[in-house]
C-alpha cells in the first residue's frame, strides 16, 4: 500500500526523456543550430582581439575566450598558455570556454566578471573551493562529460549568482552539498554514480520555500530508483514537469 500511494505522488513527475531547459541562460542547442556564437551573445561588444594577453591557439574577444579542440598533453593547462592566472588580465571577460582540452583542474585566477564558464569533454576529477573562489557574477557553469566524483562542501558558496549548473556524465555518487540553500535553478546530475538521494538534497529542511524555484532538475540515467526517492525531496519545485527521473541504463 506504502509503495502504492508513493508512486502516485510522482506520478506527475516526467522520466519519459531528457529535460531541455529554455530560459535566460539556455545557450545549447538553438545555438549550435543556428550557428550563432558565443560572440554574437554580446552584439552591443566590438570583436576587437585580444592581442598578446590571449592564451595560445585560443580564439579571443572583448569579452569571449574559446580554447577547445586542442588535443593537448599531458600538462595541458601549460603547453596551451592557460595556466593558472592567464586570464587575469582580462577585466571584462564574461564568457570563457575551455572543451576537449584534457584539462584536470579548474584553472584558478578566472576573473570575478565571468558569467559563463563551460570546462566540458575534459578530464576534471574533483571541484573544490578554491577553484571557484572570487566567481560572484558566475550565472552558469558547465563541467559536463568529465570525471568528477567529488564536488567539496562550501564550493557553490563561492558562486552565489549561479543559477544554472551542469554535472551531468561524470562519476559522482551523491547529489552535491549546497544545492538546498542556493539559488540555482536548474541542475544537471544525469548519467552518473547517484544511488541514494536525501530528502533534503534539493530544498531546505522542513517545508520551508527555496529562494528560488527548481526550472530543471534532471536525475534519469542514475543507480538510484525513482520510487525510492521521497516525494518530499521535490516540495520547493513547483512546476512538477520539471523533474526528469528515470531507470538506469
Amino acid at each position: 500500500m506504502k509503495a502504492t500511494i508513493i508512486f502516485l505522488l510522482l506520478a506527475q513527475v516526467s522520466w519519459a526523456g531528457p529535460f531541455q531547459q529554455k530560459g535566460l541562460f539556455d545557450f545549447m542547442l538553438e545555438d549550435e543550430a543556428s550557428g550563432i556564437g558565443p560572440e554574437d551573445r554580446f552584439p552591443e561588444v566590438p570583436l576587437e582581439p585580444l592581442g598578446p594577453m590571449c592564451p595560445f591557439r585560443c580564439q579571443c574577444h572583448l569579452r569571449v575566450v574559446q580554447c577547445s579542440d586542442l588535443e593537448l598533453g599531458t600538462n595541458p593547462l601549460k603547453s596551451s598558455g592557460i595556466e593558472n592566472g592567464a586570464f587575469q588580465g582580462m577585466k571584462k571577460l564574461s564568457y570563457i570556454r575551455i572543451a576537449d582540452t584534457n584539462i584536470t583542474t579548474i584553472p584558478q585566477g578566472l576573473p570575478p566578471s565571468l558569467t559563463e564558464l563551460h570546462l566540458d569533454g575534459n578530464k576534471i576529477s574533483k571541484v573544490d573551493a578554491a577553484s571557484l573562489k572570487g566567481l560572484n557574477n558566475l550565472a552558469k557553469l558547465g563541467l559536463g562529460f568529465n570525471s568528477i566524483s567529488t564536488v567539496d562542501n562550501g564550493s557553490l558558496a563561492n558562486t552565489p549568482h549561479l543559477r544554472e549548473l551542469h554535472l551531468n556524465n561524470n562519476k559522482l555518487n551523491k547529489v552535491p552539498g549546497g544545492l538546498a540553500e542556493h539559488y540555482i535553478q536548474v541542475v544537471y546530475l544525469h548519467n552518473n554514480n547517484i544511488s541514494a538521494v536525501g530528502s533534503n538534497d534539493f530544498c531546505p529542511p522542513g517545508y520551508n520555500t527555496k529562494k528560488a524555484s527548481y526550472s530543471g532538475v534532471s536525475l534519469f540515467s542514475n543507480p538510484v530508483q525513482y520510487w525510492e526517492i521521497q516525494p518530499s525531496t521535490f516540495r520547493c519545485v513547483y512546476v512538477r514537469s520539471a523533474i526528469q527521473l528515470g531507470n538506469y541504463k
